[in-house]
């Protein structure tokens, strides 16, 4: 989806009229993200162009905006909010212009070994941010009655399983602030941490959401000995469990918006196969 004039014309009004919006930067399937540069002031321009998305939560945009000024003054590394157009109103869809932060993201920059830790003790800060009452509950992206094993699924019964244990009752969990997306190629790193972005889900629940969700990204990214170790840091750095059935809620959670591939479908189910036997 191209840039249209009007979102270069409230680019220009909030920046200056030399700013330039430049190429797109990796974004989710809900919104489009292009660094945006003025001489030597870099911006990102944040856009959300998912109408079923928008429909769902007209919202969002001016929520991650609230989410980020809570957190500018919790030593947690977030980019600043620049400029807002929470409906759209002047650069044609939803809009959020944030500072750059230096950086690029840690699951594609560096060997796990090297930013695990301060990954895990990231996840762990987070989960002390003090919510206020406007954050949004804890939702599960499907609730458990409706999930069906994908269609691509090469063992149907791994899947049966798994939703079989979601539609169970969920064991007890600290509740607590969460990013609810929280992943390695959410967090930003340079010479060390850098930032972490994207925090539109973030809400009031399981704190072992945060690591259930991290855990799969890293197993279908690395392997499930790196998504392990992150579990084993986490605990460590916490003083707090973590109970496998979460990181199946993250997994049924995943397949309202999975984009499927044969590697990433491989390497989801097996992850599965991998908790179901953590279970046993």
């Amino acid at each position: 989806m191209a840039i249209d004039a009007r979102t270069v014309r409230w680019v220009r009004a909030q920046l200056g009229m030399g700013a330039q919006i430049g190429d797109a930067l990796a974004g989710g399937v809900t919104s489009r993200v292009h660094g945006v540069s003025l001489g030597s002031r870099r911006a990102v321009l944040k856009q959300v162009t998912n109408e079923r998305w928008l429909a769902e939560r007209p919202d969002v945009v001016a929520y991650e905006a609230a989410v980020l000024e809570l957190l500018a003054g919790s030593g947690i590394p977030v980019p600043r909010v620049l400029a807002l157009d929470a409906h759209g109103v002047e650069a044609g869809h939803p809009s959020l212009l944030l500072s750059w932060i230096d950086g690029a993201p840690a699951g594609d920059c560096a060997a796990p070994g090297e930013w695990l830790g301060a990954v895990a003790e990231l996840a762990v800060r987070i989960g002390t941010v003090e919510a206020p009452a406007w954050i949004r509950p804890f939702a599960r992206y499907i609730p458990a009655g409706q999930a069906e094993p994908p269609h691509w699924a090469n063992d149907r019964s791994v899947w049966e399983d798994a939703i079989a244990i979601v539609r169970g009752p969920a064991p007890a969990a600290p509740e607590r602030f969460i990013h609810r997306d929280f992943h390695p190629w959410n967090v930003l790193w340079g010479s060390g941490l850098a930032g972490v972005v994207d925090w539109s889900q973030a809400c009031l629940g399981p704190v072992t959401m945060d690591v259930a969700h991290c855990r799969a990204n890293l197993a279908i990214g690395f392997d499930e000995h790196v998504a392990d170790a992150f579990r084993s840091t986490w605990t460590a750095a916490s003083g707090l469990s973590h109970d496998p059935y979460w990181d199946l809620v993250t997994c049924v959670d995943f397949l309202p918006n999975w984009r499927p591939s044969a590697g990433g479908n491989r390497r989801l189910e097996a992850w599965v196969v991998h908790v179901l036997a953590e279970l046993g």
